[in-house]
């Protein structure tokens, strides 16, 4: 969709779905792999997206630019590119083998990676993006994931848990990476800056005390800034507020307990610190669309 104040789109992961045809098991996750002479077009004017791009060259090689900067990624060079960087392709590399993995940060939320780990995805809430050179034995197995995370996310049977599979595949998936960019990144140490630092802090409060506190006051009294500048902040570096972090992991928190049969909907809104189930019911529903019990009935 383009916006008549500015030439940069807004491609939401839905979009990549053009480029390949098919159909996915999960809605957040996309794993395309493009072979050389491959004849689909790529993406040849500015714009952005709601996901992270992971982008690792296997052969040959690509130019990308990335707010307004021109990144040559290479044989063997692994890209972490964050949402809403406006990135532009120039459409020439016909002869490059490259695969790219797609997710939202909503469907990295959900999965709960990043809030029992926090401290190894740092570096995913980076606001530029992240250029690694491997070695060809950690591209080469990092690709062969890759080639097992797309094989997973494409139905191509009833498989009971295919969406269970794909989380954990994704998981493993997420492993992989965090130890390629703990391993390669002394190439190029990240300098946070003041307001990256304060996003980081956030997200580490948001995972410890979510359960407990939704109110924005208490985020920004902790990181000593206004309510008003936490939240402008954050939505500038990630394109979301603080707000709807806090409520969008309070979702993924409440679903993953109600994937838990043994708990009852009132004893989850007491683990949530709802004052009771009604409130906690229409919380839930306000930002999901449906009650917790159908909810529960789906998964």
């Amino acid at each position: 969709m383009k916006t008549a104040s500015s030439p940069v789109y807004l491609h939401s992961i839905k979009d990549m779905n053009d480029l390949t045809g098919q159909s996915w098991h999960m809605e957040g996750l996309r794993v395309l792999i493009k072979k050389p002479e491959q004849s689909k077009p790529a993406f040849a004017h500015p714009f952005r997206t709601d996901s992270f791009w992971i982008l690792l060259v296997l052969h040959d090689s690509l130019t990308i630019q990335l707010n307004g900067e021109e990144h040559v990624v290479r044989e063997n060079d692994l890209m972490i590119i964050p949402p809403h960087v406006v990135r532009q392709s120039d459409g020439t590399a016909n002869n490059c083998k490259a695969a790219c993995v797609a997710f939202t940060s909503d469907f990295l939320l959900d999965t709960g990676l990043s809030q029992r780990h926090i401290d190894l995805f740092e570096y995913l809430f980076n606001s530029r993006s992240t250029h690694l050179r491997l070695a060809p034995e950690d591209a080469s197995r990092f690709m062969t994931m890759i080639t097992m995370l797309q094989e997973k996310n494409v139905p191509r049977d009833q498989h009971p848990f295919a969406a269970e599979v794909v989380r954990n595949f994704f998981n493993v998936f997420q492993f992989e990476l965090a130890g390629l960019y703990h391993k390669y990144s002394n190439q190029k140490k990240t300098v946070h800056d003041h307001k990256e630092e304060i996003l980081w802090r956030f997200l580490a409060l948001l995972s410890k005390h979510v359960k407990t506190e939704r109110s924005l006051l208490f985020y920004a009294n902790r990181l000593y800034v206004t309510p008003k500048y936490l939240t402008q902040m954050v939505k500038k570096l990630t394109g979301k507020t603080a707000g709807k972090y806090i409520d969008d992991l309070v979702i993924v928190e409440a679903k993953n307990l109600l994937r838990d049969p043994s708990l009852t909907i009132a004893q989850i809104a007491d683990l949530l610190y709802f004052s009771d189930q009604f409130f906690f019911s229409k919380y839930f529903k306000r930002y999901t669309g449906i009650t917790p019990s159908d909810y529960r009935k789906s998964v």
